[in-house]
């Protein structure tokens, strides 16, 4: 009997591993249908792959047992795979960084959004979806276009600072309160960073942290962002956020 477990790792650091599924989950039988909906695209998050190993299950095995046995979060992006012993093992890599897999003999790199095919304690191959888009293609705005936005943005947002601090020292803004800041600007600022948000695909928020917590950047120190592994992550400009968050974006740790 050919055994095999069907991985997924989250765009969170996830990684969550099947139970063994015990029988034909050779590339070329039962692991065909992994390969095929992975090449599809249709791994687009922790909902599908569940969603997948139920049917899955369903076709080839009809196991009652807990199909998703655990989950881990592996802080160095880092799979041993050394004293593996299940016959395949079909690793989804569905975030946005490269992970290792160390084998027996070597250590390999797995692409963001790829498939490793690993057999016992070596990685055989390395899959990739057919229908790979680039950025843009998936309605990500281009660098140029993301830094104009928010350059805009912080434009707009110091020019209300000034004009509100004119009219705080002014004498006149007692008799005339209904002459403020607010009313001449119509920047609809939150309207463009929800907007910014779901062009980018920013579902943990780092572009309202770059704009409100540290004021477009400005207020930005070492350390105030880091990797899981402790690495600092520089966001002062607002084409090092573009670049984090299209690179990456998984969750980190933030401080003020």
């Amino acid at each position: 009997m050919t055994r095999g477990k069907i991985i997924y790792i989250n765009d969170d650091s996830k990684v969550y591993t099947t139970c063994e599924f015990n029988g034909d989950m050779h590339p070329h039988r039962y692991g065909e249908d992994i390969l095929k909906h992975f090449q599809n695209g249709l791994f687009q998050d922790y909902k599908s792959y569940d969603e997948f190993i139920g049917k899955f299950n369903r076709k080839y095995f009809g196991y009652d047992e807990e199909l998703i046995v655990t989950y881990f979060r592996y802080s160095d992006r880092r799979i041993d795979i050394r004293d593996n012993w299940t016959d395949y093992l079909y690793i989804i890599n569905n975030s946005f960084a490269e992970w290792t897999v160390t084998a027996k003999e070597n250590e390999k790199l797995l692409p963001p959004h790829a498939l490793g095919i690993v057999h016992y304690q070596a990685m055989i191959g390395i899959v990739v979806q057919n229908n790979k888009q680039d950025l843009e293609e998936l309605g990500f705005l281009s660098k140029k276009e993301f830094v104009d936005v928010l350059d805009r943005l912080q434009e707009a947002y110091d020019l209300k600072e000034q004009v509100e601090k004119l009219f705080r020292n002014s004498r006149e803004n007692i008799e005339n309160d209904f002459c403020n800041a607010a009313t001449l600007q119509i920047s609809h600022e939150s309207i463009v960073v929800f907007l910014l948000k779901k062009m980018m695909h920013d579902k943990y928020d780092y572009i309202e942290y770059f704009i409100y917590e540290l004021d477009y950047g400005r207020k930005y120190e070492a350390g105030m962002i880091t990797d899981e592994s402790g690495q600092d992550i520089d966001i002062h400009t607002s084409e090092l956020l573009y670049d984090f968050i299209s690179n990456n974006g998984v969750i980190c740790r933030r401080e003020v």
